[in-house]
């Protein structure tokens, strides 16, 4: 091999290609390859194979330089001589081209990878690589699929969280459709998507999971959502059930919103408008009270004084603090008193939403004072949902849920090796030889 060989071969860096010619046209680099083999024996007798001249094919491969790179393989055509062979002529394969591939192994590669890891869009690898959209997803199906399908990919799950996001959102004759995402807290990341929110679409993907898994189980952290605890059943019936602070806090706050609109209704006639006294303070009245400054409590008072004669969105904003003051204490004695409390204030109450609230509180007075015991929460989860809804952003929305489903689990769930990082190092010389006496 030349020099100008091997520098070619260097720039290529496609094993088992030499570099023939390359000239840029058009913004476009064009590389014209062969592959390095001259003897081939015919796979089905073992002869060794004739030349029956070439054929050129023309692939996609990873941009060089920021330019797109077009391959020109000059693609070799062998015979065999053994006339009595049933094989009479083919063409020579490689692994780092598949027969009839528009891409080559490494930009397909490439593609999952920046989709996966990057969350980049498919549509911009396609530009990228200048093919069809068709062309980029295939490869980040072929390429993505063998590391989510593999039923043992997500391993050994001891805390974990189930939440649900919006995968289509409502539309003019259309319902909003939603998905359950499995999390794993510990290692925060995604370990599977399903179809639907209710207690079934769980229960299945519990009886699909490898035998003893479930078994390992220990915490899991969910919503206050009946339909995820009775999912649960009867594959995960030992764990212990965990509703954080955010879900609970986030009920107390509903309560609020609520009590203020229909008030804001009856005193007014019509929906909250931003002179009205209870709309101004809207923001002020989920604000915990240690947060607020003396403006907004005067605000808070003023806002109450006008537009809630009868008190009942105090009422509300009340029980919302007694609610938070369960989260003071660590001591798990100490919380329950306190929940009870709660719970005893919105039972004695005349507004409709706060005593709603007390029948949740007390549905799920277990699985709220079981964060002081575990310390669980599903912070992980929501987490995870922001990098779900910044994903499905990207795509700008999806309609194939399988698509989807990869999309997830290739950038939540996948552990994707760190990107390598060279510093400028100097340039490598060549040692003079060692003087021999």
């Amino acid at each position: 091999m030349t020099k100008d060989q091997s520098t070619g071969v260097a720039l290529l860096g496609l094993a088992g290609f030499v570099l023939l010619d390359a000239v840029e046209l058009d913004g476009e680099l064009h590389m014209t390859v062969e592959t390095t083999a001259s003897r081939a024996a015919c796979p089905e007798c073992g002869v060794f194979a004739r030349s029956k001249g070439r054929k050129t094919v023309q692939v996609r491969d990873m941009p060089a330089g920021g330019r797109p790179v077009r391959l020109w393989w000059r693609k070799r055509r062998w015979y065999c001589p053994d006339g009595d062979c049933e094989n009479k002529t083919w063409s020579e394969q490689v692994t780092a081209i598949r027969a009839r591939a528009v891409l080559t192994e490494r930009a397909g590669r490439d593609i999952c990878v920046r989709v996966g890891r990057d969350a980049a869009s498919v549509a911009e690898m396609a530009r990228e690589y200048l093919v069809a959209w068709s062309t980029a997803m295939a490869a980040v199906q072929t390429h993505g699929r063998p590391l989510v399908d593999d039923p043992g990919w997500i391993g050994s799950v001891v805390e974990l969280g189930v939440d649900e996001t919006a995968f289509a959102r409502s539309g003019p004759g259309r319902r909003p459709g939603f998905v359950t995402g499995m999390v794993d807290l510990e290692r925060h990341r995604l370990c599977d998507v399903v179809r639907g929110r209710s207690g079934t679409d769980l229960r299945t993907w519990l009886e699909q999971r490898p035998a003893g898994w479930c078994e390992q189980v220990k915490v899991v952290a969910i919503d206050p959502h009946e339909g995820y605890r009775q999912g649960l059943k009867p594959h995960l019936e030992h764990v212990t059930l965990v509703v954080d602070p955010f879900h609970v806090v986030a009920l107390a706050n509903r309560a609020i919103d609520n009590c203020r609109r229909r008030v804001n209704q009856d005193l007014l006639g019509h929906r909250g408008r931003k002179a009205d006294p209870l709309y101004k303070i809207r923001r002020v009245l989920l604000t915990g009270q240690e947060r607020l400054s003396e403006k907004a409590w005067t605000r808070l008072h003023e806002g109450l004084r006008l537009g809630d004669p009868d008190d009942e969105v105090l009422d509300a904003w009340l029980a919302k603090e007694k609610t938070r003051d369960v989260y003071l204490t660590d001591d798990p004695g100490e919380a329950a008193d306190l929940l009870d409390a709660a719970i005893g204030f919105c039972e004695a109450s005349h507004v409709g939403e706060v005593t709603t609230l007390a029948k949740t509180l007390t549905a799920w007075r277990p699985e709220i004072l079981a964060h002081h015991a575990t310390g669980a929460s599903a912070g992980p989860t929501e987490a995870m949902n922001l990098l779900i809804e910044k994903l499905r952003r990207v795509g700008h929305g999806f309609k194939s849920f399988d698509n989807y489903r990869l999309r997830l689990l290739l950038h939540c769930g996948v552990d994707w090796p760190a990107r390598p990082s060279h510093g400028l190092r100097p340039h490598p010389r060549r040692r003079p030889d060692k003087l021999v006496a």
